[in-house]
């Protein structure tokens, strides 16, 4: 990833503060925060001095938000387009033959605090300010797109994987059986924010309960009816059901699968927690289940 399309823009003013458009949605992933985060490295200004503008058709196209490859695609943009701002910044700086910066290339500069350093001598800085007093106050706009090239990639994997570790009881009367521990380990690249990832992973893994061993929708054959429409009788795990879970995030380094080196965390939490769950319970009972969801009458 990115596997798809994106465009992103980032907007400077002339007191520094920073604004990113992108027709993305949220729908309570984390993704405005994430992304400020990204401006924010890049830019290497304060969140405080960054808003994150979204959901809106006439900004920046992006993609749905889905298939796990929003923070890969749209963050990719929101990385360039503010790649692209620094480097707008510097060519203006550069103009400035009082700036100490004449000499100097791109990569020989670090952006912080609202300044531009010299890396081997930070006492050579030019601020924002300067800049846009040379600019007469005028915004600094810069749009950018991100597109992966899969002829780079070749026979590389570049998805996201994990290994998923799952404790049940059964009851050998009853046949009831209980997720006591769940433990998911995941290897997502550069974790932007670890607070929101692991969030993504235990809804993922609660998810994945569920799947085995509760939802389930009864169709009537013949009217075409679905016989259990509502939450009644539709069943989900409710806290009860849900015990002990934990996610281990493996530290790993990708800058070939794009260059910010992340990968998506929204599937895979849910993926391997079936056929663990399923693994389990053949682990504790002898009986091997292959059928979804795995019910008390499977097991009397």
């Amino acid at each position: 990833m990115p596997t798809e399309f994106c465009r992103a823009q980032a907007i400077m003013t002339s007191d520094g503060k920073v604004e990113i458009k992108s027709a993305v949605t949220d729908i309570g992933t984390g993704t405005m925060t994430v992304m400020t985060q990204i401006a924010s490295d890049e830019l290497g200004l304060p969140l405080e001095d960054i808003t994150f503008s979204f959901a809106d058709s006439s900004m920046p196209f992006a993609p749905i938000q889905g298939g796990s490859f929003t923070t890969a695609t749209v963050g990719s943009a929101v990385q360039a387009a503010c790649r692209a701002l620094n480097k707008e910044l510097f060519k203006k700086a550069k103009r400035d033959k009082n700036s100490g910066l004449g000499a100097a290339s791109f990569e020989d500069v670090v952006f912080s605090d609202g300044f531009v350093f010299l890396k081997n001598s930070a006492e050579v800085k030019y601020s924002v300010q300067e800049i846009f007093a040379a600019n007469g106050g005028k915004e600094i706009k810069t749009t950018n797109s991100s597109m992966p090239n899969p002829l780079t990639y070749g026979k590389k994997v570049k998805l996201v994987h994990s290994a998923v570790f799952v404790e049940v009881e059964v009851d050998e009367e009853l046949g009831i059986i209980e997720v006591t521990r769940a433990v998911t380990a995941v290897a997502a690249g550069k974790i932007i924010n670890p607070k929101t990832a692991e969030s993504q992973i235990l809804g993922g893994m609660i998810w994945g309960v569920s799947k085995a061993l509760h939802e389930e929708t009864i169709l009537d054959n013949q009217f075409g009816k679905y016989m259990n429409p509502n939450l009644a009788e539709y069943h989900i795990p409710v806290h009860a059901d849900i015990h002990d879970l934990d996610v281990i995030f493996v530290e790993e380094e990708d800058d070939f699968v794009n260059a910010l080196g992340v990968k998506g965390v929204g599937e895979i939490g849910v993926v391997g927690m079936p056929p663990a769950i399923a693994n389990a319970i053949f682990h504790a009972t002898g009986k091997r289940i292959n059928d979804l969801p795995i019910h008390f009458d499977k097991l009397l």
